[in-house]
């Protein structure tokens, strides 16, 4: 079971190295990570955007990108469905986000022709380490499906749980949360809880372990379960946590990196192939630990 960023590093080096492309490649922080991991021997990097782009970026970075493979494709799109293809094809195992809007990369990951379409929901996927929680935990979705309905979050939940098992959790524990513990009319999220609850009892949901719904202090805390008398086998102990819709997982993901100093690493689950995605603001070490996790899930 991987249960820290360093874990997972270990198993990308034992896994790697794989080849990842690059969808506009003209970013200075996303070239530093990309520098880390071939030598750390993890990823062998493919670039598509603007090479005199790249070039100056790597320049600014004080990367050395020679002997890397540069597709020179000025047009973002252009460049984004490329490094679609480059995967799809099998040139490359996964994909990374570069310097690119995020409603033009995932055009081109759903592209009809070249894309990474399965006919599965696409969801995102943040894997979050923090000093209090004593294992790695995943966080979804914060980053794609804006309000889900019930079968989406089935589909949400599945996703997450292929990424767990990745990352060694055969029977990962889900918390759909929710702001309490029971179920509300007013409040429809806790309805939508209760019904994954019990379609993973009865059969509906497999390979995993789904309560809801779950304030977040019982997801994280055995104590506050037993004080507000909530028994639960997910409640101290949660693997992945489910959020309602994007505004609170975006929201819970940055507060945990920004205000709490968790680690974090993204990854779109559900296409053919890995799909690293962050936001273009995430630091070296994030898309770092997204490398790996791509690694890792190849």
């Amino acid at each position: 079971m991987i249960k820290s960023f360093s874990d997972l590093m270990k198993q990308a080096k034992a896994s790697g190295p794989k080849k990842v492309a690059v969808a506009v490649a003209q970013d200075e922080v996303v070239l530093e990570a990309l520098s880390e991991a071939a030598a750390e021997k993890i990823a062998t990097p493919i670039l598509f955007g603007d090479k005199a782009a790249i070039e100056e970026a790597a320049k600014k970075a004080k990367v050395d990108i020679r002997g890397w493979e540069i597709n020179d494709i000025k047009d973002m799109a252009q460049a984004s469905k490329a490094a679609v293809k480059a995967v799809s094809s099998g040139e490359a195992d996964f994909l990374m986000k570069g310097l690119v809007a995020t409603s033009i990369f995932l055009k081109a990951v759903l592209d009809k022709e070249v894309g990474l379409r399965t006919g599965r929901l696409l969801s995102h996927v943040a894997v979050m380490e923090m000093k209090l929680y004593p294992k790695l935990f995943l966080l979804t979705d914060g980053g794609m499906n804006v309000k889900p309905d019930l079968m989406a979050k089935v589909d949400i939940i599945n996703n997450a749980v292929g990424i767990s098992r990745k990352l060694g959790v055969e029977n990962p524990k889900v918390a759909v949360l929710t702001a309490i513990e029971t179920v509300n009319p007013d409040m429809p999220e806790t309805i939508d809880a209760s019904h994954l609850a019990k379609m993973n009892e009865r059969g509906q949901i497999k390979g995993c372990l789904v309560d809801g719904p779950l304030a977040l202090d019982l997801a994280v805390s055995a104590e506050a379960a037993a004080h507000k008398k909530v028994k639960s086998l997910v409640a101290g102990d949660a693997d992945i946590f489910l959020t309602p819709e994007i505004a609170s997982g975006n929201m819970l993901a940055k507060g945990l990196i920004y205000l709490g100093g968790a680690q974090a690493a993204g990854l779109i689950a559900g296409a053919g192939k890995p799909v690293v995605m962050l936001s273009r603001s995430d630091s070296k070490q994030q898309k770092l630990n997204s490398i790996a996790l791509g690694v890792v899930s190849c």
